[in-house]
Parts: structure tokens; C-alpha cells; sequence
């Protein structure tokens, strides 16, 4: 009977071990952290050494990249001709830490001085920009002078979903990143719509006309519905065809998103039905990014997502949760709530601020 009770108890232990051993433990790094190989080696001196087990490295901001590209121009915050995806991939070879390329999809620029490469999409595509029904500014001639500084309209300028050429360049980017690298997952952000107001890019427009026909555009009560479907279709066809693609190359290549938490917010504002991009296996992880600050709204969104979230794919959410509005207290009360749900698997966003405050780790590590 004791040797019965110690075989139970080593069972236990080994089952506890295991499962925790398996658990997503995350890090987004953002890329000012990625331009020199000190720097990138210090963000993994951090993950290695507080448990991490997986890494999301930005190298696609603004639409300038962080590695050696055929085509998407180099960022000029990244010295002479190194590589630092490269660098990162090579360096954690032996470590048990998992690579993610972190890329931006949609999101082209946020800043008031124009792109310093003038073969920047900014400058080689105007005509490739997402804009609301009444923008008129990227139309100008004068929208493109670098003498002015350009109008900034919320988050900046994203690219057009619904314009064919967009997406087919963002395969060819995806395509290059799961070919030329040996990557443990690429991950999507920015995977959306600007708002809601979005979704007026000149040809994109031009292909719904054509393939729907209304009276009257503005009054037709089944527009809105009927344009939206085509909003968000037009960002799901990218995912379906970035995974066949990805796979195709790197089969055994992990793809994420950073997701907005509330689904019917993500779905009817920003037209990102990742609920469907996960059960249809576009995805093989979805990462909502629950930065609630007020625990209310924290546990509401993680009930949303229970609720709607059929159980068997709750293994494949790992919860976003940010250090860079609250204090460690607050968030390491929200990872232990995370965990009282059987929502094990976490990501902090982000580096940059453990970094900058080093106190802030100390205190949260505990929770961690």
C-alpha cells in the first residue's frame, strides 16, 4: 500500500511537471531591441534566464523589415548589412527558447516625417493605402512631399485589404520570412482595419461595385451588411492563403495573431473574425491582447472568449497581457485569475518596459 501511495504521488509530481513544462510562456520584443547583436543578446540573456519559453521578435514595423529581404526595404535603425532575425535564430538554436517572427501586417506608418527610403510602400504605393469614405488627403499631389509633414489620422496609415496587390505582396512577405528562415512560428499584428470607418481604398471599392450592384450606396439598408462580409472577407482570404503558403514551406512553422480580445468588437469594428481563423486551422494559435486595465473588463473579456470559444481550442489561446499600464501587482493578480480559468498560456507584452523598469520584473516575477 505505501508503495502504491508513492507510485500515485511520482505520478502526480511527474504530470505537474510535465504540464508545466509545456505551458506558453511569451515575450514580445520589439524591434528597437532588435537592431544590434548586444542588444538582442541581452533580450535573451532576460528570456532565458525568467523562464520563457517562446519569443515574438518584431521584425516588420513600419513596413521596412529586420532582416535581409529581397525586396521589403531595411530598416535604418539596423547597422551595415546584419542580419539580426538571423542573429536571434542563431543564438537561441540551442537554448529552449522558440523564435516567432513578429510582423506587422496592414500597419505602414505612424509618423509625421515621411519614410527615409524611398522605396518604402509609403512612397512606391500610395494607391495601395487603406482610407475612410470621406479621406481625401492621400489623394493630394502635394501628399507625398517630403518638405511636409504628413497628417497623421489615428494609429497612422494602413495598407488596403481589399486591394488584391496588397495581399499578394504580403504572401510574397510571409513567403520569403518561412523560406529563407528557420522559423518556430510567425506572428501576425495589425492583422485589421484601421476602424470601422475604413475600407474605402479606391480598388477595393471599385471590386465590390462590380461585384454588387445597389440603388443607392449610402441608403441601400443592405450595404452596410453586405460590404462589411466583403471587409472581412477580404482579410480572412489573406490568412487562408498566408497559412497553405507558410506550410507549404515550413510545415511544421507555428502561426499566430495578436487579436483584439472582445470578439464581436474584433469582428464587426475591425473585421477580424479570428474565432473562424482558428477553428478553420488558418491559425494555430490565436493571442488575444487583453491590456484591460480595470479587472472587470479584464474577466469579461476572458469570459467572452470561454464562452464562445468552443474547449478544445482553448489550449491554442495564449492571453496577451501588458506591463505598460498598470502596475505588476495588478497584472500578476490578472495572471493568477488567467490561471483559476484554465488559461495557462501567457504573453507579456513587453520587453521594453521590464527593461526600463527593473523593478517592475522583480516584483511580478512571482506571479509568473
Amino acid at each position: 500500500m505505501v508503495n502504491f501511495k508513492f507510485i500515485l504521488i511520482f505520478f502526480f509530481i511527474n504530470l505537474l511537471y510535465s504540464n508545466n513544462k509545456n505551458t506558453i510562456k511569451a515575450l514580445w520584443i520589439v524591434r528597437d531591441h532588435m537592431v544590434k547583436p548586444e542588444s538582442i543578446d541581452r533580450a535573451i540573456d532576460f528570456a532565458e534566464k525568467n523562464g520563457f519559453n517562446h519569443i515574438f521578435a518584431q521584425v516588420r514595423g513600419r513596413g521596412d523589415s529586420f532582416y535581409n529581404s529581397e525586396f521589403v526595404p531595411k530598416s535604418k535603425l539596423v547597422i551595415n548589412d546584419f542580419d539580426p532575425l538571423k542573429y536571434l535564430i542563431n543564438k537561441c538554436k540551442n537554448k529552449n527558447l522558440k523564435v516567432h517572427a513578429w510582423i506587422n501586417i496592414y500597419y505602414l506608418w505612424s509618423s509625421k516625417k515621411h519614410p527615409a527610403d524611398e522605396s518604402h510602400l509609403f512612397f512606391q504605393k500610395p494607391d495601395w493605402l487603406d482610407r475612410n469614405e470621406n479621406d481625401k488627403y492621400i489623394m493630394q499631389k502635394n501628399f507625398l512631399n517630403r518638405r511636409n509633414n504628413i497628417n497623421i489620422n489615428g494609429e497612422g496609415f494602413f495598407l488596403a485589404p481589399t486591394n488584391p496587390n496588397v495581399n499578394k505582396y504580403l504572401i510574397k512577405v510571409v513567403s520569403e520570412l518561412s523560406s529563407k528562415y528557420s522559423l518556430d512560428g510567425i506572428h501576425y499584428d495589425y492583422i485589421r482595419y484601421h476602424s470601422i470607418s475604413y475600407g474605402y481604398n479606391k480598388t477595393g471599392v471599385s471590386i465590390f461595385k462590380d461585384n454588387n450592384k445597389f440603388n443607392d450606396y449610402n441608403l441601400d439598408e443592405d450595404f452596410n451588411r453586405i460590404f462589411s462580409d466583403f471587409k472581412r472577407r477580404a482579410i480572412t482570404e489573406f490568412v487562408k492563403k498566408a497559412n497553405i503558403e507558410i506550410k507549404n514551406n515550413s510545415p511544421n512553422c507555428i502561426i499566430s495573431a495578436a487579436v483584439k480580445p472582445n470578439i464581436y468588437d474584433a469582428k464587426l469594428t475591425f473585421f477580424q473574425e479570428w474565432d473562424l481563423w482558428l477553428s478553420a486551422g488558418y491559425l494555430d494559435w490565436a493571442v488575444p491582447m487583453n491590456y484591460a486595465v480595470d479587472n472587470n473588463d479584464f474577466v469579461q473579456n476572458m469570459y467572452m472568449i470561454k464562452d464562445n470559444i468552443p474547449k478544445q481550442y482553448h489550449d491554442d489561446i495564449i492571453v496577451g497581457v501588458a506591463a505598460y499600464n498598470q502596475s505588476a501587482r495588478s497584472l500578476g493578480k490578472k495572471i493568477n485569475r488567467l490561471r483559476k480559468m484554465d488559461f495557462n498560456n501567457i504573453s507579456i507584452f513587453s520587453y521594453n518596459t521590464i527593461i526600463e523598469k527593473p523593478y517592475y520584473w522583480r516584483r511580478l516575477k512571482k506571479y509568473f
